[in-house]
């Protein structure tokens, strides 16, 4: 049984992969966007041709609105290009008045969303560099 990982050894990895994903940067590609009373609200464009052209008979716009939460909101603020995904999750602890592991958690689970939506991009942090 050579190839069966220990219940340590795949612990240890889940925390590798868990710390290694904390100190990507984030940056946001979608332009479109703006701040309403406190919360982001993202344009999105209908690319979908049906639903294009039921826009266009009805005689709207093939654009979504969507509104963030506070929390969300929150995080898409944060998020500038140069802030890690962990001190991200500081701030927001900080803010929130929560334990960092709590945030750390439901930020991941925010962005993993929102990047496979293609909202976000993510990229390597330069270690050379101090934020």
């Amino acid at each position: 049984m050579k190839n069966k990982k220990t219940q340590e050894e795949i612990e240890k990895q889940a925390q590798d992969t868990k710390h290694n994903f904390a100190l990507y940067v984030p940056e946001i590609k979608q332009e479109n966007w703006e701040e309403k009373d406190g919360k982001v609200v993202i344009h999105i464009k209908v690319t979908d041709p049906v639903k294009r052209f039921l826009a266009w008979m009805v005689k709207r716009t093939p654009e979504t609105k969507l509104e963030l939460d506070e929390r969300c909101s929150t995080v898409w603020k944060y998020i500038d290009g140069n802030r890690t995904v962990y001190d991200i999750a500081k701030l927001m602890a900080e803010t929130y008045k929560e334990n960092v592991d709590g945030e750390l958690y439901r930020l991941v689970t925010y962005l993993k969303y929102i990047s496979k939506r293609g909202w976000i991009k993510f990229k390597e942090y330069d270690k050379e560099v101090e934020l």
